[in-house]
């Protein structure tokens, strides 16, 4: 009794597993033709859209389109053309310029907008403009020449107020300065003093105490300056030292200047300064200036700013830039700009040198 209930369910067992097996078996098949069918429609949409291709490329090459060796080719003519085109231009801008009496220099700084294009010993020098210092953001329309020959300042910005300056030195001679504040003239520079560029040698000017005194009897306010061709830190002391002596008795209210300049001569004694050794000088003098109780001022050009030293290393004392010309070609703030050296001025002989002042001092 026992083997044959053994036996029945050895049986149900295996029935049990062929109806598994058949009902697998079916699920595969099942599978099988789910994929083929997915397959025939995925390669009927493929069909599709390579048939739409080639109807698409058919219209485009009866329309006149190119192959991609053909638009290769004709990339290719086009690059060529337009750098030719650019060549023109920019030799026609150059042939413009220099036909109305730009200058070269002129010329390729216009080229370089973004660059600060210094001329110097038959070389030029590009600066990238940096956006780490303070730009003065002046534009051309800013300033004009007025019918007395001072620059005004004519631009939307009523917290300017420019005043109109000069600066002077032994070279202008005998100065009627009753006849200069008459002319408009509301602040001197007046040259303190000087190094000699070989001997090195310190010198007074020789109408200092006389421009000094006349300026101020007159009611121009009055700055000074110091010709610097200081070597050395040492060398620096002395000259901020000589000036904050000579300027002693006397009420100066614009800045103390010291005036950076390379000396055109390979015997000059400033001939071989580095970057760092022009930053020491000019460093050591503005914080004595400063420490003494007066503005510290740098004088230069755009060359100074460049080539002698690093404008972002000196940004932080007031700059005195010399350019002649407008637009004034350079980015970074300033306070005082010198524009000509070649200005009139009532109660002077000759030319002198005219400022505009855009700082309250």
């Amino acid at each position: 009794m026992n083997n044959s209930l053994d036996t029945r369910e050895r049986r149900g067992v295996r029935n049990t597993h062929n109806i598994i097996s058949i009902i697998f078996l079916s699920l595969v098949a099942l599978m099988g033709l789910s994929l083929s069918i997915v397959l025939l429609i995925k390669n009927a949409s493929l069909q599709r859209q390579e048939d739409a291709v080639q109807s698409e490329l058919d219209a485009l090459n009866a329309e006149g389109y190119y192959t991609e060796a053909e638009a290769k080719e004709l990339v290719e003519t086009v690059k060529i053309e337009t750098e030719e085109n650019t060549r023109n231009s920019i030799r026609n801008m150059i042939q413009e310029k220099l036909e109305n009496g730009d200058g070269a220099t002129s010329a390729i700084r216009s080229l370089f907008p973004d660059q600060i294009v210094v001329a110097s010993s038959g070389r030029y020098y590009f600066f990238p403009i940096s956006d780490k210092i303070e730009h003065h953001g002046f534009e051309e329309a800013d300033f004009e020449v007025g019918d007395d020959g001072f620059l005004e300042y004519v631009g939307d910005d009523s917290t300017v107020e420019a005043k109109n300056g000069i600066d002077v030195s032994r070279f202008q001679g005998s100065i009627d300065w009753e006849k200069v504040a008459k002319a408009g003239v509301d602040f001197a520079i007046v040259r303190a003093g000087l190094r000699g560029t070989t001997e090195g040698k310190l010198l007074v000017d020789d109408c200092f105490e006389d421009n000094v005194l006349g300026a101020t009897e007159n009611g121009i306010d009055v700055g000074v300056y110091f010709y610097s061709q200081a070597v050395n830190e040492e060398e620096a002391k002395e000259e901020v030292q000589m000036i904050l002596d000579l300027i002693e008795p006397y009420d100066i209210t614009y800045p103390v200047v010291i005036d950076v300049e390379s000396a055109e001569s390979d015997s000059a004694r400033t001939a071989n300064l580095s970057t760092d050794d022009y930053e020491l000088v000019v460093e050591t003098f503005c914080k004595t200036v400063k420490q003494a109780g007066y503005t510290p001022m740098i004088y230069g050009n755009v060359k100074s700013f460049t080539l002698l030293m690093d404008a972002e290393d000196v940004d932080k004392y007031d700059i005195w830039i010399a350019y002649y010309g407008l637009p004034l070609y350079y980015p970074y703030h300033f306070n005082m700009w010198q524009y000509t050296s070649t200005g009139r001025v009532d109660g002077i002989d000759g030319d002198v040198d005219l400022n505009i002042c855009i700082t309250d001092y």
